[in-house]
Order: structure tokens, then sequence, then C-alpha cells
């Protein structure tokens, strides 16, 4: 269960400090193995409680990560934009997220907006909004529109300007009887111009309307608004979930189609958004005869033609062990290609379509549980369900939630209203990611190419855009002469999976090459063909050694930009792909091992991930146990480590098999520091004492400075380097093994002398010797 006032799960309150002190998000999750069981029935707990991703009851201390072919699911830190004493209502967050630069990053503008009103047709409109500048770290008070706007469906238009809608459209003069209030920036949304749109009704005449989520620019720039209504279409009165259009820049709206027109089903609440082969997909919640619990079922349909026309609409089919049934469906297709879908009521969940079609819904987890009973109409109560939920970067998104409806559903709790935002990690398969965008920046991967200049408009369009972690239409580089982009990384890797997405929406064709030395080019690792993306399409290769990557042209269609780019490495774990506090991909027999961002710790060799080992238990050590890609008779272990509260030091045992299959130590040492002598000491296990290896100069090396460390293993003895310096060779070999086959890290001599320690490893790469 999780700590309502820390967020911190039991397992690491019992080690005596919050999430915050180790640099990595509060309310920890854990990973979802998709393709797997169905999650295990909640169990009982007290009104109140928040549940992480996964089962915060048996939280990740111990376990194996993914294996890392898998995809995952997990959800990190949890907290509140907005956090009122009881009394102050504020429930259904809108949330918009807008990309920007801060000095020179290209970071996510965050705003959020929710209502104050009763929940009651009746009650005036009324909201209060904040913004998050750097990802929506920090949320500061907003108050650029007025407090009746909602901010409903808010996008970003290729031109730069941000365009947004309201949620009840107002009496508009003739010959229209209503109008849609909406606002338009030109300036990042630091102010707003604000009109009624004239809403056509130029196919049939509903009794009353609403605009409902979702705001689309197509390439001929119309514009989709999604909205519903009720009344008769076709002879059927009933309500419908609707597709506005307008073809003058939001100045006015037309009828464009009714999602469910024609088939049984009663809807309204609409979310609609693209799909990674280039549909619209629509989510639609069902008309409820009576407001009582549960929900009705969430409804689904497609369409070929941007809306024009739909499929028929067919029951929602969740993943195993996730509701059908709920309100408020909202899609984010993901840079890295998956499609994900927050619904609530009960509860506040995400789904995740792997393939990003939204044709199968793959795997789910609830984000955020609020209920004071488990019979109906109390299961139904506490949070109100309504979600958004906004781009963060590749494989990261931002939910928004409540804790309380206004006046309704929140009684016993007080009502004490607050509105709350979950970072959700949804990450592909692929371990070995390269940290680009930090390489990038800190410019030791260098970019070459002829693009389009950054525009005061939209300044995030550049070269740097490439590996931004952003699939927005201006966040590429866009080609103005030569269509050529070439990638200089910082040294030679091992290539073997790429993910490449080109201009959105475009027509777009590329071949990729590689080289070692800028001069020759291998033929072609990845050929696209003519094709049009709407997210990164991955490719895994044979593995190729590259220190140069060329992208071009191939094919009749041109290479207009370049949208976004990934490229992994074999033999070597980087964290970059794994989500923030589960247990890393690969890992095996861990405890207390989880994924950390930068935190207090500055990142290893440019990069933003790490895996830290976290001890303050007497009775055991943190430990994790790395197996290598290729076991050998010889192995090289490559890593940066980081000693923060070294406590005893660490201990690195060199694993091995021998004939009879059994998994042995073949040599242990540790890493300590001599405080008496301002040295660190390497010292190996001989079977009944420690024997010093070698020793650097002095001073130690202090907290939160890393080292990088290589350790040459063979059956002849292990040899120690730190920053480049052989310290010796450990010759006590403690098994006979005829092939080594990984590395087993953990913290401290002995359990009960730890005290509060982290220890952190990043870049770990294992290679045969040859």
């Amino acid at each position: 269960m999780t700590n309502r006032s820390t967020g911190a799960p039991t397992w690491l309150r019992q080690l005596g400090f919050a999430a915050s002190m180790i640099g990595i998000g509060v309310g920890i999750g854990t990973v979802v193995q998709t393709g797997g069981s169905a999650p295990e029935p909640a169990t009982a707990r007290l009104p109140g409680e928040v549940r992480a991703v996964g089962d915060p009851d048996d939280p990740p201390a111990e376990g194996d990560g993914l294996p890392g072919d898998r995809p995952s699911l997990s959800g990190g830190a949890l907290w509140y934009p907005w956090a009122p004493g009881p009394g102050e209502l504020g429930a259904v967050p809108m949330a918009f997220s807008v990309d920007h630069l801060i000095d020179d990053r290209t970071a996510k503008k965050v705003i959020a907006s929710w209502g104050r009103n009763e929940d009651s047709p009746t009650a005036p409109l009324m909201n209060t909004r904040a913004v998050g500048e750097d990802n929506g770290q920090i949320f500061k008070p907003y108050e650029a529109l007025p407090s009746s706007f909602t901010m409903v469906a808010t996008t970003r238009l290729r031109d730069g300007a941000i365009l947004s809608a309201s949620f009840v459209p107002v009496p508009s003069p003739a010959p229209n009887r209503l109008g849609i209030p909406m606002a338009k920036s030109t300036d990042m949304a630091k102010s707003w111009t604000t009109w009624t749109a004239p809403l056509i009704e130029n196919k049939w005449k509903l009794g009353w309307y609403r605009v409902h989520r979702d705001l689309l620019e197509l390439a001929d720039g119309t514009l989709l608004l999604g909205g519903y209504g009720s009344g008769v279409i076709d002879g059927v009165n009933k309500q419908y979930s609707v597709i506005f259009e307008s073809t003058d820049g939001g100045k006015s709206f037309r009828q464009r189609s009714a999602v469910n027109a024609g088939t049984s089903y009663a809807t309204n609440e609409l979310g609609f958004g693209r799909t990674a082969d280039g549909r619209l997909v629509a989510m639609m919640r069902g008309v409820e005869p009576n407001p009582r619990p549960p929900s009705m079922p969430l409804t689904q349909a497609f369409s070929d033609d941007d809306g024009l026309t739909w499929t028929d609409v067919k029951p929602y089919q969740p993943p195993e062990g996730m509701p059908n049934n709920g309100i408020m469906p909202k899609f984010l297709l993901q840079p890295n290609g998956q499609l994900l879908m927050t619904y609530g009521r009960p509860d506040n969940n995400v789904v995740v379509s792997l393939d990003g079609t939204g044709r199968t819904w793959d795997t789910g987890e609830t984000l955020y549980s609020r209920h004071p009973g488990e019979e109906p109409l109390r299961r139904w109560s506490g949070s109100s369900g309504n979600m958004d939920l906004v781009a963060l970067n590749n494989g990261s998104s931002l939910a928004f939630g409540d804790t309380c409806h206004n006046i309704w559903y929140c009684r016993e709790y007080g009502h004490d209203n607050k509105i709350w935002t979950r970072k959700v990690d949804a990450l592909g398969p692929g371990v070995g990611k390269l940290d680009l965008a930090t390489k990038v920046r800190d410019k030791i991967v260098k970019l070459t190419g002829n693009v389009a200049p950054a525009d005061d408009r939209y300044p995030e369009q550049r070269l740097a855009a490439v590996v931004d972690g952003s699939s927005e239409y201006r966040s590429a580089a866009r080609f103005d002469r030569r269509q050529e982009l070439i990638i200089e990384l910082d040294r030679t890797y091992t290539l073997n999976r790429i993910g490449l997405m080109l201009a959105k929406g475009e027509l777009n064709s590329a071949k990729v090459q590689v080289s070692t030395d800028g001069d020759t080019w291998s033929a072609p690792i990845l050929r696209t063909g003519d094709r049009t993306d709407w997210a990164m399409r991955y490719q895994d290769l044979d593995p190729v050694q590259a220190k140069f990557v060329k992208i071009t042209r191939d094919g009749r269609a041109p290479l207009s930009a370049i949208t976004e780019l990934e490229l992994y490495a074999s033999h070597l774990l980087t964290f970059e792909n794994d989500g923030i506090t589960t247990i890393p991909r690969t890992i095996k027999d861990a405890r207390y091992a989880l994924v950390a961002d930068k935190g207090m710790v500055p990142g290893y060799d440019h990069s933003n991930a790490r895996m830290v080992l976290i001890d303050a238990d007497q009775a055991a050590r943190a430990t994790a146990t790395i197996p290598a890609q290729e076991p050998a008779a010889g192995l090289r272990f490559g890593f940066g480590f980081e000693g923060y509260g070294y406590g005893s030091g660490a201990i690195w045992e060199v694993l091995g098999r021998s004939g009879d299959g059994e998994e042995k130590v073949a040599y242990r040492l540790i890493l300590s520091p001599d405080w008496t002598a301002n040295v660190i000491t390497v010292k190996a296990w001989n079977g009944s004492a420690w024997v010093e290896v070698g020793r650097t100069g002095s001073p130690v090396i202090p907290n939160k400075q890393w080292m990088s460390v290589t350790l040459d293993s063979t059956a002849a003895g292990t040899k120690i380097a730190i920053n480049g310096t052989v310290l010796g060779t450990a010759t006590q070999r403690l098994a006979d093994v005829d092939t080594l086959t990984g590395l087993r890290v953990q913290t401290g001599l002995n359990p009960e002398d730890v005290g509060n320690m982290e220890h952190s490893y990043d870049d770990i790469m294992i290679t045969p010797l040859r």
C-alpha cells in the first residue's frame, strides 16, 4: 500500500527514507509484463489510499526485469498541480502540452485547466488553470484566459499558433442558433484572442450540443473538432457523438459526421485521434438511462477518410482485467508508436495498443483509485474518473485526474478536492538506447544537414529536433536543399536497432547507411520505401559497427523532414528505454535495484537514466545480476559507478558456469574507500580473507562523482582499472568455470554496516574478450 503523505511504497518507507531522497518519483509501480496473465484482483484498502500502476502491495523490491525484447507499462511520480484545503471545488482536468525551448533544450509547456463549478448543467462555468513550463514538473497559476473558458480541446497548428475550444456552445446571431467559444494564441499561450465561431447546422439540427475533447488539423488545413449532442438524425432521436469541421481556421464550424449514426448505440463524450497506420479512431461513452452505476460500456469506431465516414460502432474490447465501461476517453499516439487511451469511472485507467492502431488493446493498468466502498454506488464514487493525457517525450506521457468530483461523489472525503498528474512510461522493446538528445546538447554527438532555419513562431524546428523526443509537426529537421542527415556519434557502437520517423503525415522516403570513418559507407541497413509516418517505426538490425549514420532520400517520394531518430547498441545497458522506478530490463535477481533519472546525481557519460541500488536495509544487501548477452571464456565488464554514501563499499562478483550448468562465483571483489589513507582500495576474496589488489591515488573520489570501471576477467584472473588506470589483477579464483556468464553487483561488505547508501551504475557493457 502507498503512504498518502509521501507516496512512497511500504518497502521504501521501511528503509527509512522517502523516494524523493534518491532522485526518483513517488508512487512507485511495477512493470506490466504484456502478454502474461491477468492482474490479481485489487485488495481491500482504506478510503483514500492511492494505488500505483501494478500492485503496490507487491512492489518491485525483488524480482527480475522484463526481457529486453518486451514492451513495458509503468507509472512513476504522482504530484499535484492544485491541492487546496477541504471545501474548494475542483475536478475534471483538461490539459495540453506544447513544445518550446528552454536553454536550447526542447521541453513541454503543460497547461492544465479544471472546473471549479458544481457539476450541474445550470451552474456557470468557472475554471482555474496552472502552467508547468518545464515538462509540468512545477506548476504556477495561469490566468491568460477568462475563467469561463474550459480549454476542452486544444491543438498546435502547423503555423505555430495554438487553437482552443470551450465546452458549452453559446447563442449566436442569425442565421445560426449557436456558436463555439474559441481562443487563439500566436505567442506560445502567453496571450489569447477570443471569439465565437458560428456553428452551421448544415446536416441536422440537434436540441443541444457540447464540445468534447479533441481538435485536429488535417494536411489541407481543415480542422476537426469533437462534440456530442441530442436530437434527431435520420429519424432517430437519441444522443450522438459528432465531428465538426472548419475550413477557415476556426472562424466557423460545420457538421462533418455523426460517429454513431445508423447504429443502435446512443453515445455522448467522444475522444478521437490519429493511429499509427493513419486512420482516425473514436471511442465513445455510452448514454446512461439513469445516472447510476455502473457506467455504460464504451464503444469504438474507425475512419479511413479523416472522419467523413465511420466503420460500424463496436463495443470496446479492453485488455484482460480492465473495465470495458467508463467515461471521458482520451487518445494519445506517443512518438514511439504506442497508442494510449485513458478513461475512468471506475478508477482512472490507462490502456495501450502496442502497434498503435487501436485494433487491439494489449495491456492496461489503474493509475489512481479512490472509492469509499465496494458496493456499486460507493465503488463509483471518490475520483470522478474524468481524465486527460498529454505527451511528454518518446515513451512517456502525463496523465491528469482528480481526487473527488465537485460536490457529488466526494462527501466521505470531506470534499478535499485535488488535481493530480502522474507520469506514465509506455515503452517499446529494446535495451541499449543511446541518449542522443543529451549527447547532442553536450556537443559530443554532431548532427550535419541542410535544414530550414528556426522561426520565431516555432524555434523547436531545427537540426537537433531529430532527437528531441517530440513527434509534433514542427519539432523536426525540415530539409531545405540537400536531403541528407549525418550523425557523428561519440564513439563506435555496434548498432542493433533503429527507430525512425520521417515527416509527420507526409509521403517520404529514406535509406540509412553507416560508416566507421565517415568516408566509406555501407550498403543500406534500412530502406523505408515511400511511406507516411505518424510515429516512429522500428527495425532490428544485424549488428553493425557505426560511428557515423547517414540518412538520405531513397524513392520517388522526397525526404522533406526527419522528425525522430533512435539508435540502440548491442551488449550495452543504458536504462534510457526503461521506466523510472522499475527493475531494469534483463536484470535478474534484483533487490532494491531500480531505474532512476539524474536526481541528485549528475548523468554519466552524457545520459539521463541509471540503475540505482538503494540500501538502508540492515538485513539484506541491495543486489542486481547483469547477465552477459554473449557468455564467453573471457569477458570485459565496463560501466560507470557512483557510490553515494559509499558505506562499506561495493561488491562485484564475476559469475560463470562449468560443465554441470550451475552458476557460481568465479571472482569476488570489493571496492571501498580507505578514509585514513584517503584512497580507494580494491580487494579480492580468496575464500577466507580479503586480499588487497590495488588502490587509487589520493583523494577518495567523492560522492556524486562517477568513475569509469573496467574488469577484464579470464580463467587467469580479473584485471581492474578505474578511470583508465590499472590497479591490479585479482587471481583468487573461487570456482573453476568454463564460461563467464555475467556480473552481480551488491552494496556493502556486511548488511548491518550499510547505513543509508545508494550505488549507481550506468552504460554497462559486457563483451567477450577476443
